[in-house]
């Protein structure tokens, strides 16, 4: 049976996090290897290292007279209760030179074994039992105030034994309790240091995603973020550049080509108005169907590019009622009744106010041409929108998110025109930052353009 290999994550903050706890893991059970090993060490041994312990801590104790004589020996107040509780398992002897026996530890069967010890300058160790209770002797000498002392201390295998199985435990449950505590603080400290170094790339991204064609100039600062992503964002960048050109290439041969197109459009339109020839009507109409489209296509050219835009202080209503007025002679023609209800006070707004007129004028001409003779187009403003209804069937459900498509025109549709109109309203609306919305009127049956201003504009 084959196992998947296994995966490694791929966020690096997981990566991070997972390295660092198995490194502090693997610190902790060498740790623990160690402490295991101390524990699993002969009781004699143990016995040695404590019988030493105990010897230092007597001749730090040691109190002398202003004659220089030895006259006690001050311990710890827990070592004093040990000696004390228990007389069977721990005793020391303190005696001069001669074998005189100075200091000595509560009377017991530990302070017997020791007074039975034959005296030796030599320190050595040595074993005795009684009470069917194993003591380990240490025998050595310590020189103070220019005096020698012999020294003797006892202690039982059993309390070695006692001491290191339990301490062992102690030192065990205190072990893991610390680890769990470390790993959970460690863990903490490595999503914080994560998230802090992180920050720039996630800022980054937040710029990389509002990137679009409008805001090509837009650039990642790879300034704040780790040097192992400079050539990444350095990359990025260029080819943002690379296509910045490519797109402002694109809308100035798009431009250039309109523009160019106008003057022989214009030039053969004169040529058949003074020739007298059948058909003259019908190339017309051609003529002016082709430059409607050119026209079209330059303003769509132009509204593409956010820096054709001059964004200034101007009134909304103002620009309106010039584009219904603009607009009523087409009305006339098709027999259709635009009807402005103005708002009751001026309607200020940071935008382009000749980006504004070609989106209110392409939306009402829509609506006009869409319109049956005798009805009304109706364009109401206010100051979170504009506002434009006409009768008539409602939009298919299928046709709805083809509407602002480019050259895109509805099934039917008898009306001249490129399909570029309700396209060149969306580039208008989205680069001052509103939302242009369509929707169905219930009552009366018909459809409504609604431009809503309540996004914040570009500042």
């Amino acid at each position: 049976m084959r196992f998947a290999p296994l995966r490694w994550p791929r966020s690096l903050t997981v990566q991070l996090l997972t390295i660092s706890v198995g490194s502090l893991l693997l610190v902790m059970a060498v740790i623990g290897a160690g402490v295991a090993v101390v524990m699993s060490l002969p009781a004699a041994s143990l016995a040695r290292d404590d019988l030493t312990s105990h010897v230092e801590r007597l001749e730090k104790g040691m109190v002398f007279d202003a004659a220089g004589r030895l006259v006690a020996v001050e311990l710890p107040e827990k070592i004093v209760h040990m000696y004390d509780g228990l007389a069977k398992d721990v005793a020391y002897r303190v005696m001069d030179a001669q074998g005189a026996t100075l200091l000595t530890s509560p009377a017991g069967p530990a302070l017997t074994a020791l007074q039975r010890e034959p005296l030796d300058a030599a320190a050595h160790y040595s074993s005795a039992t009684i009470d069917r209770v194993k003591l380990r002797l240490l025998t050595t000498t310590v020189r103070q105030h220019g005096q020698t002392y012999i020294v003797q201390v006892a202690r039982s295998e059993r309390m070695v034994s006692l001491l290191v199985t339990n301490g062992g435990k102690i030192a065990l449950m205190a072990g893991v309790g610390a680890m769990v505590l470390g790993v959970f603080f460690f863990c903490l400290l490595v999503l914080w240091t994560s998230r802090r170094i992180l920050r720039p790339l996630r800022d980054a991204s937040a710029v990389a995603a509002g990137i679009a064609p409008r805001n090509l100039t837009a650039r990642l600062d790879a300034q704040r973020l780790p040097s192992e992503l400079t050539p990444l964002i350095d990359a990025f960048n260029s080819a943002l550049e690379r296509l910045e050109k490519g797109y402002r290439v694109q809308q100035e041969f798009l431009a250039s080509a309109a523009h160019e197109l106008k003057t022989p459009l214009a030039l053969i339109r004169a040529e058949i108005e003074i020739a007298a020839q059948p058909g003259r009507e019908h190339l017309l109409k051609d003529v002016d169907l082709m430059a409607r489209q050119v026209h079209q296509l330059l303003h769509l050219a132009e509204v593409s590019e956010t820096r054709n835009y001059a964004f200034e202080a101007c009134d909304a209503s103002t620009v309106v009622a010039d584009a219904v007025s603009y607009l009523a002679r087409l009305g006339e023609r098709h027999g259709v009744r635009v009807d402005h209800l103005p708002p009751p006070a001026p309607v200020p707004l940071q935008a382009d106010g000749s980006a504004l007129f070609i989106l209110v004028k392409n939306l009402v001409e829509n609506a006009i041409q869409h319109t049956a003779p005798g009805d009304a187009v109706t364009v109401r403003l206010d100051a979170t929108g504009l506002r434009v209804r006409n009768p008539g069937p409602r939009i298919a459900e299928d046709d709805k998110p083809k509407l602002f498509t480019r050259f895109w025109r509805g099934p039917g549709s008898t009306h001249e025109g490129a399909g570029l109109g309700l396209a060149i309203c969306e580039e208008i609306a989205m680069a001052h930052g509103w939302r242009l919305s369509a929707g169905d009127v219930v009552h009366p049956p018909g459809t409504a353009f609604r431009v809503d201003f309540a996004l914040p504009g570009p500042g």
